[in-house]
């Protein structure tokens, strides 16, 4: 009798560990509808400039220290495309130091942009 009553004790314990996950769980849904927004959002523009003034900032400082250009356009660069108003540089290493936050300025890119998008489906679905 315990060799049968175990097993069926156990399978009933899963099941309801199941039901009572697929209810604490979002639906599929909404999570399959914010990957698709963050999925489009890195085809915008908003984040492909983004990640080209990235990349720009990058060159510029392999440049400066290969010696061909001056530094004070790399510093320029950064603080006109990825600074934002209160975190302006004023020394290449200043440069070197937000540059290693560029991965969460891309990430706040896409975000920003994958919100823009969200907005503009509930704007058309709304009207």
């Amino acid at each position: 009798m315990k060799k049968l009553l175990y097993p069926l004790l156990i399978v009933s314990l899963l099941s309801c560990g199941r039901n009572a996950d697929k209810s604490k769980a979002k639906n599929p849904d909404t999570l399959k509808s914010q990957a698709q927004y963050l999925q489009d959002a890195l085809k915008t523009d908003e984040y492909k400039n983004a990640y080209m003034n990235i990349q720009r900032v990058k060159d510029m400082m392999d440049s400066v220290k290969k010696g061909s250009i001056d530094s004070t356009a790399v510093i320029f660069v950064y603080n006109n495309s990825i600074a934002t108003p209160t975190s302006q540089v004023k020394t290449v290493a200043q440069v070197k130091e937000g540059m290693k936050n560029d991965t969460a300025f891309l990430k706040a890119a896409q975000l920003k942009a994958a919100n823009k998008l969200a907005s503009a489906d509930s704007a058309k679905i709304k009207h």
